[in-house]
């Protein structure tokens, strides 16, 4: 008897959200998603939506320097 392969787990795509020239991005790391807000809160929002609508998706908040 050969035994089945195990599953393979969804690839781990980050949502990095960072500040640009007064406003903030998001962009996602296959390079598929990417939006431009005038607010942090704005921006956090649509990452949350995009990571729950596609699972295995994580955010990531780059501070400002």
């Amino acid at each position: 008897m050969i035994a089945a392969a195990p599953p393979s787990l969804p690839a781990i795509e980050t949502l990095t959200i960072q500040p640009v020239g007064g406003r903030w991005r998001v962009t996602s790391s296959d390079g598929l998603f990417e939006g431009v807000f005038t607010d942090a809160k704005s921006a956090v929002q649509c990452a949350r939506a995009e990571a729950e609508a596609h699972p295995g998706h994580a955010i990531q908040i780059v501070p400002s320097s």
